[in-house]
């Protein structure tokens, strides 16, 4: 299977799961919120070919961050950096 619009194979279900669990360890996110994440093409000047975004879904809120790499180089560190200092609670 390949990414609509990137023409390449899709991202690691395992690698995807990661940082699904990454994000809801870093801030606790309950059951009621749903965690998304996608890789997608970047077309920003400088941003690298494919970017990780992040949604985060539920009642009263929805957010999303970036990371700009593909979603089987994101780290631990990267998920906890990203999400320092932003309110993701509703």
């Amino acid at each position: 299977m390949t990414l609509p619009g990137l023409g390449g194979p899709r991202p690691d279900p395992a690698a995807r799961a990661r940082v699904r669990a990454w994000v809801r360890s870093t801030i606790g996110v309950d059951d009621q919120r749903s965690v998304v994440v996608t890789e997608l093409a970047c077309t920003e000047p400088g941003c690298p070919p494919i970017e990780t975004v992040v949604g985060l879904l539920g009642p009263g809120a929805q957010t999303q961050y970036k990371l700009h790499k593909p979603v089987a180089e994101v780290t631990e560190a990267d998920v906890v950096t990203a999400l320092q200092g932003k309110d993701l609670h509703p």
